[in-house]
């Protein structure tokens, strides 16, 4: 089912366009209809999302969604695992550790409930899609 094919618009002050979430498991066939729910979805939810980020900007946005290390800005962790495949520009994924993975478009990165915070240091727009698959947080090391 084509849910739409429109060029999408709905970009909010954060960079985040929601594409498509289910808040369970997900079922086929389904609506495709996105919620105005805000957050991080529960364990077992899907969400798709279109993110940008301008240049010269971190993603710090106070948005509710993310809760921001007042300390160190930009830097957060969800109970989530997010797949981040870059369509346009750059980026710099900054680990606690401070390592850096810069990402060019084409690029994929995981990001699994880790300590993290994004760059753009390019000089256009960086534009992502994101698939968000909801978590819960344990102690155990899984591979």
């Amino acid at each position: 089912m084509l849910v739409a094919d429109e060029k999408s618009e709905r970009f909010d002050a954060a960079g985040i366009d929601p594409i498509w979430r289910t808040e369970y498991v997900p079922a086929v066939p389904n609506s495709g209809v996105v919620s105005d729910t805000v957050g991080f979805p529960d364990p077992g939810g899907v969400w798709v999302i279109g993110w940008v980020l301008e240049p010269g900007r971190i993603g710090d946005s106070d948005n509710g969604i993310v809760v921001m290390d007042d300390e160190d800005p930009g830097f957060h962790r969800t109970d989530s695992v997010d797949v981040h495949v870059l369509l346009e520009g750059s980026l710099v994924l900054e680990l606690d550790d401070g390592v850096e993975i810069e990402l060019n478009p084409g690029d994929t990165v995981v990001v699994n409930g880790n300590r993290h915070r994004w760059h753009n240091r390019g000089e256009g727009t960086a534009r992502a899609i994101v698939t968000i698959c909801g978590a819960s947080r344990n102690d155990r090391q899984e591979n």
